[in-house]
């Protein structure tokens, strides 16, 4: 199974903080990787980090590393989207995709990945993961305007999303101790005090008990949710946006993977934009995009330890 890596865009920091990370790599874990990449951004990249490089028709060789590359040369809407769709196609086949930064206006309607994705395969339910070494933490709604977050996020909507996101996290085996569930209002409403939304989140947890196999709380008031916190394994759940992204870059920063949870294969980003102003200058942090592409290798691990021991089981 292959990791593919799709190029971003052209002129944002995505190629460099990926050719920076690929100089960690095992021999083993470069063999995992496929990049889908057009040459004159490769190429430009490459320079600007004043790194030596041969090019042959399917890999790239830096610093005596062979990085495996689908060359792309026609281009669909922008490089990135035309990238996207050709990883997506492959990752189809069995494979994760791991999507580096572009912006909303390389995607036709201007979306973004996520709201591409929902609309591709036509499935709503998609969440926003975003993993961490100390913070593990899932969006129920994303972007959205914060007028509409309560009359978006209906009870329905909240389990069907909740459900799949920890669907998807017990199939891949990945980590996670107990699940706290943030409330919509202050002090998670105090009982209906500060608005009755909050209901919602105790019948989905009535409703999940009996389904998934994850100790969960809640709702628990948005600005102490973090109190409850024992592990670096439990699964904050927020309801809105800024309401768990502005603790989750406030804690760690850029060093975080955002991944997509029910999508046919697992998909990987670090969780930071282009940069635009840094690019060309050898100035980019890498550690965001060497964090995410490390959760990314771990999965790979645990699918293909679940697919063994699935093997043997049969075979029994």
């Amino acid at each position: 199974m292959q990791i593919y890596i799709t190029q971003g865009h052209e002129q944002g920091i995505g190629l460099e903080v990926f050719f920076k990370t690929t100089l960690l790599l095992s021999p083993k874990s470069i063999s995992r990787v496929t990049l889908l990449a057009y040459p004159n951004a490769v190429a430009s990249t490459l320079n600007s980090l004043k790194l030596p490089f041969e090019v042959s028709h399917d890999e790239i060789i830096i610093a005596g590393r062979a990085i495996k590359t689908i060359w792309l040369n026609e281009v669909n809407y922008s490089q990135s989207f035309t990238s996207l769709q050709r990883g997506m196609s492959l990752a189809e086949k069995g494979g994760i995709l791991f999507t580096l930064p572009t912006s909303k206006d390389q995607f036709p309607k201007g979306a973004g990945h996520t709201e591409y994705f929902r609309t591709h395969y036509e499935k709503e339910e998609l969440g926003m993961y975003f993993s961490s070494p100390t913070i593990k933490l899932l969006l129920i709604s994303d972007h959205i305007p914060l007028s509409q977050v309560s009359t978006s996020l209906t009870e329905e909507v909240i389990y069907q999303r909740l459900k799949s996101a920890l669907k998807s996290l017990k199939d891949w085996r990945w980590p996670i101790d107990q699940v706290l569930i943030a409330g919509f209002n202050p002090h998670a409403g105090e009982k209906g005090l500060i608005g009755d939304e909050d209901e919602r989140v105790n019948m989905v947890i009535n409703r999940l008990r009996s389904e998934v196999p994850f100790k969960m709380s809640g709702p628990l008031p948005g600005d102490t949710i973090l109190l409850e916190k024992r592990s670096n394994d439990d699964l904050l759940v927020y309801l809105y946006h800024d309401q768990g992204l502005g603790v989750f870059k406030g804690i760690q920063g850029f060093i975080g993977s955002n991944i997509t949870l029910g999508l046919p294969y697992p998909r990987f980003s670090p969780d930071h934009g282009t940069s635009f102003g840094l690019y060309g200058k050898n100035l980019a942090d890498y550690r965001g995009c060497a964090y995410s592409l490390k959760e990314a290798f771990f999965l790979l691990e645990n699918l293909a330890d679940g697919k063994n021991t699935s093997n043997k089981s049969k075979s029994s």
